[in-house]
């Protein structure tokens, strides 16, 4: 019987092509390695960028939001943004802080009032009845008043019934039950709800807003964005104890002010290569 095998010939050339396929592959890797590395930077910049610019977005369109005013009588510049007062609430709800630089030739370092939390509006009251219907967007309960707390506006203005004539403040509310909970992105169906004039007087038209906070963003030492939060609820005390976040790693970080519009200026930095930046701007007014 005659045995049958591979000649030399075809070993060598099985080698060759063994050889110029792993060589194609290696080569591939190489150059999709020296890729990924080279783009990298561009990513995590990118990444870097959306999630600080969605914050910053969020952050300074609340700039002014439910803020009362001085003597419940808002006094607003015409022509430019001034500094807040010391004491609260300030005369013009769009107040803003420089604390480091100027706005006019860039802060790095802003305090602003805003409401970070929820809303709602009633749609119709009975206070006969004591009911009434309200469109409820993030509104929270908490059996702890002292942490939820909201005040009642009527107009562009804070409700008489909840306004402080002696001490000339607002007053700080809190909701009578959990009934006024909701989310309106997900269903704009009115709530039913009970309500007590004395505890919590509401009227058709007013609005329930979420008491603002103290908000204050800088560009720290360490090359990170950072934002710090002072609830007026808890006498604009820090919240929660650690109230440092970080927003961003950025090399720049700077708020003009154009007339009575702010204009933020940010280069984000890549955390795996800082040489790699991205700078970008948004202009936010009421």
């Amino acid at each position: 019987m005659k045995m049958k095998g591979f000649t030399l010939i075809e070993i060598l050339v099985t080698i060759l092509l063994v050889s110029i396929i792993l060589m194609t592959i290696v080569g591939l890797y190489i150059a999709s390695d020296k890729a990924f590395k080279k783009n990298k930077p561009i990513s995590d910049v990118l990444e870097e960028m959306r999630s600080g610019i969605a914050t910053l977005d969020f952050v300074f369109s609340r700039w002014g939001v439910g803020v009362p005013c001085a003597n419940n009588n808002c006094t607003i510049n015409a022509t430019g943004i001034p500094p807040c007062d010391e004491d609260y609430p300030p005369s013009d709800p769009m107040c803003m802080t420089c604390n480091e630089g100027s706005l006019s030739s860039g802060c790095s370092d802003v305090e602003f009032y805003g409401n970070l939390y929820g809303i709602g509006f009633v749609v119709n009251a009975n206070s006969t009845t004591g009911t009434a219907s309200i469109i409820s967007c993030r509104l929270e309960y908490s059996s702890d008043c002292s942490k939820q707390c909201y005040y009642i506006w009527e107009g562009g203005k804070i409700s008489n019934f909840s306004w402080n004539s002696t001490n000339n403040q607002p007053i700080i509310r809190c909701l009578p039950s959990s009934d006024y909970e909701g989310e309106c992105i997900s269903g704009t169906t009115p709530k039913s709800v009970s309500f007590d004039n004395s505890t919590f007087p509401i009227e058709d038209g007013n609005i329930i807003m979420r008491a603002p906070h103290k908000i204050r963003i800088f560009l720290d030492n360490d090359g990170w964005i950072k934002m710090e939060r002072y609830d007026s609820c808890n006498n604009f005390n820090s919240e929660n104890g650690n109230n440092t976040r970080k927003i961003a790693k950025a090399d720049s970080f700077k708020v003009y002010a154009e007339g009575k519009t702010i204009k933020v200026s940010v280069t984000f930095v890549s955390q795996s290569q800082p040489a790699q930046t991205l700078s970008i701007e948004r202009y936010f007014g009421r």
